[in-house]
C-alpha cells in the first residue's frame, strides 16, 4: 500500500520510530551491564549523597515555608499543624522525620 497523506506519512514514521525504539531497547538489555563502564558509577555515587530522611525534610521545611506564606500562620497554629501531620504519618515516615527537627 502507498499514501501520500500526511497523516499517513506521520503514522508511518511514528512507528519507525517505536520499532527502532523497541529494537534499542531488547539490544541494550541484552549487553552486559558494565559496559557503561566508568558513567554508570559516576552517576550513582551522587544518588548516595542525599539520604531518604534528609530529602523528607527538605521538602517538609519546604512546604511549610509555603504554607506560613500563603496562609499567614502564626507560630502556635504552625506548631499544631506540625503536630497533626507528624502524628498521621506512617511509622517509617514519622522516624525519619524524628531525628532532626524541622525548622519552618
Amino acid at each position: 500500500m502507498h499514501s501520500l497523506s500526511y497523516d499517513a506519512l506521520t503514522a508511518h514514521a511514528a512507528v519507525v520510530f517505536v520499532r527502532y525504539m523497541m529494537i534499542a531497547l531488547e539490544q541494550r538489555r541484552e549487553e552486559d551491564e558494565r559496559s557503561l563502564g566508568e558513567l554508570f558509577f559516576r552517576f550513582t555515587d551522587e544518588l548516595a549523597d542525599i539520604t531518604f530522611a534528609e530529602s523528607l525534610r527538605i521538602i517538609m521545611k519546604t512546604m511549610l515555608e509555603c504554607i506560613s506564606t500563603v496562609f499567614q500562620v502564626t507560630d502556635k497554629q504552625m506548631d499544631v499543624f506540625l503536630t497533626m501531620f507528624i502524628n498521621r504519618l506512617p511509622v517509617f515516615l514519622r522516624s525519619a522525620l524524628e531525628r532532626k527537627p524541622i525548622a519552618a
